[in-house]
């Protein structure tokens, strides 16, 4: 096998082994609670997104739940807990669109259901 080609593989190697640690770095743990603030037509930043890892507080974000698997999306109380705070939920604080427009929280899994200090936390800001 010739260096340059040795070389290539070693650094495709390297990549996929990478990748999904850099994943895991983008996606955060979350409670999403609303702000108070109503909207007639999306995006909307209605809701505040408290990062359960470095303790901070996203005001005014969107929620995006078009990640989430099809189980949990359809099922009858998913939208009531997550806009109440009662989910902690697995995604990321995503920047789409216009600079104008709100940031969104892409929640991508529900981790677990949270608990009172920390809806209380997200609420109130």
């Amino acid at each position: 096998m010739s260096d340059l080609r040795l070389a290539r593989l070693t650094v495709a190697i390297a990549l996929i082994c990478i990748s999904p640690s850099l994943a895991a770095a983008e996606s955060s743990e979350y409670v999403y609670c609303s702000n108070g603030i109503v909207c007639f037509r999306a995006p909307c930043p209605s809701g505040n997104a408290l990062d359960l890892v470095t303790g901070k507080i996203v005001k005014g974000v969107a929620l995006n739940t078009t990640e989430l698997p099809l189980q949990d999306r359809v099922a009858p109380d998913t939208s009531d807990k997550l806009y109440a705070g009662k989910l902690v939920v697995r995604g990321s604080i995503q920047h789409r669109g216009e600079p104008s427009e709100p940031s969104m929280l892409v929640v991508t899994r529900i981790e677990r259901a949270s608990d009172k200090a920390e809806r209380r936390r997200c609420a109130a800001h």
